[in-house]
């Protein structure tokens, strides 16, 4: 098992449509190995970089400020805040 400390995860909506939670990151952080259950939609909330292992070694993913992306559901993943940086993230699952 990691060393590392876990992230937080807030959950701020959950109706019949969607799911939106509010990511946080402290720096060294981590998620752990997850699995998301929907698609869903990432929205950072300042420019960062994560470490996101798939199981074939973690890779460096620069984000920008504002600027989405979507993952289809079912893929297991570790997310890293490899960083000195608090990062937060909004999560939006599509039900």
């Amino acid at each position: 098992m990691s060393e590392r400390p876990l992230f937080a995860l807030t959950e701020q909506i959950n109706n019949e449509r969607t799911c939106v939670n509010h990511l946080f990151f402290p720096a060294g952080c981590e998620t752990r190995w997850h699995r998301h259950e929907r698609d869903y939609v990432i929205v950072p909330m300042q420019d960062c970089q994560l470490e996101i292992d798939t199981g074939n070694g973690a890779i460096s993913v620069p984000m920008k400020k504002g600027e989405c992306y979507f993952r289809y559901a079912g893929v297991e993943h570790n997310v890293i805040n490899d960083s000195e940086q608090d990062i937060t993230l909004l999560e939006i699952e599509i039900k």
